[in-house]
């Protein structure tokens, strides 16, 4: 059997986040009107802080580099694997 380089698997509970799910949306909002300014399709984010913005995603790579990928509609997360459980409950938007 053959896995995927690429794949979306979505489990778990959500966790409670630090800020409202309003505070991100209007966070997001205003980085997805700053990317249409500027013809951007999508930003990616690596440093731990701007995920954490956006996102209210806190992580311990223990390692392993995580990002995530904003476009006009879809936010998705990079991470490894093992860590993708962790990642998706606590990315509730």
């Amino acid at each position: 059997m053959e896995r995927p380089d690429f794949f979306t698997l979505k489990n778990g509970e959500r966790a409670k986040l630090p800020f409202s799910n309003k505070e991100y949306n209007q966070r997001l909002d205003k980085l997805r009107e700053r990317m249409d300014k500027n013809n951007l399709d999508m930003v990616i984010l690596t440093s731990m802080h701007n995920i954490a913005y956006y996102t209210g995603f806190i992580y311990c790579s223990f390692g392993r580099p995580y990002g995530c990928v904003i476009t006009a509609k879809k936010i998705s997360t990079i991470s490894a694997n093992i860590d993708c459980k962790s990642t998706l409950e606590k990315i509730s938007l």
